[in-house]
């Protein structure tokens, strides 16, 4: 009869560790399984969480026939190692009466329900302790001494399966680690096959390309690209081919902007190309930043160099004006020679007037910062510009935002940066157009912006980068500084100026003040005073 119960016992636990991979459901099913074919009352199972030299530390993790009360007193189980040895090496299975329980409520539940002793079993597995099984040993099936060999058997079966559960559970753990980090890469990631099929997508690709289930088993040309083949600058169909690493960068096909794109091989265990993992980057902003630092450093390297040059000229210049004038006074010209004189007195002074502005540029006035409302600079710039709008066939869209904070600037040079750009603007259509002039409050990243769009003949394509660049100009009469002061003045302020533009359609400059975060107020904490109540805990 009794070896028909332990024949059970092993069969239930068998059964109940197959039921579920999971460490948790194991260790719960295998506990009631034995207590509930001998018929014990109580049972708890510890496992090992830290181990030293002096001690062992044990976490209950499954446990049958206590309450709640109970339960919180006996979470936690501390043994010395040298007892811990034991178990291990001398006696895998230990009987030891009630009365040693070093847990005062356990031992008076215990006592209340007859209970006298307890059985003790070393789980483990590949002569490795990794905790303890404790039963009470009551009912009608009492297990004696001579039964340790089966209860070590019992022992060493939940060993093994807590050691595969746990194998388990930490697979499992890495599986939704890795799950978790694929999709919170702020960038899109494919996988491909060798067909050209997507196989994969994190969820930065599904906001960028559209749902999953229309990207998974599409060819990856016609989500990419819109084509049926790909083009010639490719990483992923590179990396198919050459079955290398392959890296690239430039505007995306789709919708331009500046990318830098990365495809990597991935082989299977005989060494042939499984997929590709494909990941881009969008870098526009960052490539727009490294380019205006580019242009800053430069602007200082020549504003030195402007400034010595120009004082250079202006003391020669300023001789050659005085003489050109008491020469004037001095001769009597006829007609023709009159108009050469005035040509000389008009040249010099657009001569002083280059000086004038590469002295500026140089060496620019610092700037007076008070809080100024951004509208309030543009209803003055508009006004000033009034009378050159109206000459010059202009049709003004003025949208300006309600309700913006005021940012700290200096209102005159502000408006010097405004009115060049609406000057600019306005030279860009010769024959007339429409100027729309707008402001606005964006969320991310927090600025205050300033749009300046007309329907003029557009910058080329080759003069993009070389705008701000002082001195270069297409205008007949301009001397190239305009824009090269006005981002001076800007990267003083910590604002810079974006540009979008194509030829014949126009242009768009926006003007980006950056705002502080608005941090939010958190309120002191009480004094100890100030306390309602005390803090109780959960379980009586």
């Amino acid at each position: 009869m009794r070896q028909h119960h332990e024949l059970q016992i092993l069969f239930d636990i068998s059964s109940a560790l197959h039921c579920s991979p999971h460490l948790q459901d194991v260790l719960q099913r295998a506990l009631m399984s034995i207590l509930g074919t001998l018929k014990f009352k109580m049972g708890a199972i510890y496992l090992a969480r830290e181990t030293s030299d002096e001690q062992w530390l044990l976490e209950l993790a499954a446990h049958h026939g206590f309450s709640a009360t109970l339960l919180n007193c006996i979470q936690f189980l501390s043994i010395p190692t040298n007892l811990m040895d034991k178990y291990h090496h001398q006696q895998p299975v230990r009987w030891f009466p009630a009365t040693k329980i070093t847990f005062t409520a356990l031992r008076e539940r215990m006592e209340e329900e007859g209970i006298e002793e307890i059985i003790c079993i070393s789980l483990m597995s590949q002569k490795k302790v990794l905790g303890l099984l404790y039963v009470t040993n009551d009912g009608a099936l009492q297990l004696k001494p001579d039964r340790s060999e089966f209860l070590t058997t019992i022992g060493q079966q939940l060993g093994v399966s807590i050691q595969n559960a746990q194998l388990f559970d930490s697979v499992e753990r890495a599986k939704s680690e890795l799950e978790i980090s694929f999709d919170a890469i702020q960038h899109s990631i494919f996988l491909v096959d060798r067909r050209m099929r997507i196989y994969r997508v994190n969820r930065t690709s599904e906001m960028v390309y559209g749902k999953v289930e229309d990207l998974l088993g599409k060819k990856y040309t016609q989500i990419l690209y819109g084509k049926d083949q790909p083009h010639l600058e490719c990483p992923i169909w590179a990396c198919l081919w050459g079955g290398q690493p392959v890296q690239r960068e430039g505007p995306h096909p789709r919708w331009g902007g500046y990318y830098h794109y990365y495809a990597f091989p991935v082989f299977n265990p005989t060494g042939s190309l499984e997929r590709v993992v494909y990941y881009e980057k969008d870098a526009t902003e960052a490539r727009k930043l490294e380019q205006r630092l580019q242009q800053t450093e430069r602007l200082k390297a020549l504003g030195t160099l402007a400034a010595g040059i120009a004082h250079e000229i202006r003391n020669p210049l300023a001789t050659i004006n005085f003489n050109t004038q008491m020469l004037q006074r001095e001769l009597h010209l006829d007609a023709a020679q009159q108009q050469m004189f005035d040509d000389v007195v008009k040249e010099i002074r657009k001569m002083d007037r280059i000086v004038q502005q590469v002295l500026h540029f140089a060496r620019p006035r610092e700037p007076q910062f008070q809080p100024n409302q951004l509208n309030e600079v543009v209803r003055y710039c508009m006004d000033m510009a009034k009378a050159y709008l109206v000459k010059a066939n202009v049709v003004v869209c003025l949208d300006t935002s309600d309700g913006l904070p005021s940012v700290v600037m200096d209102f005159s040079q502000i408006c010097q940066v405004v009115m060049n750009v609406i000057i600019n603007a306005i030279e860009s259509m010769p024959n007339g157009g429409n100027l729309t002039v707008a402001t606005e409050r964006q969320a991310d990243p927090p600025s205050l912006v300033l749009q300046v769009a007309d329907t003029g003949t557009g910058i080329l394509e080759e003069d993009k980068d070389r705008i701000f660049d002082p001195f270069f100009t297409r205008k007949p009469e301009g001397t190239g500084m305009g824009l090269s002061i006005s981002r001076q003045i800007l990267e003083k302020h910590g604002a810079f100026v974006d540009v979008e533009t194509e030829p014949g359609k126009g242009t768009t400059f926006r003007i980006i003040f950056p705002l502080k975060p608005v941090v939010p107020q958190i309120e002191p904490a009480p004094e100890p005073g100030d306390a309602i109540m005390e803090s109780k805990p959960a379980i009586q």
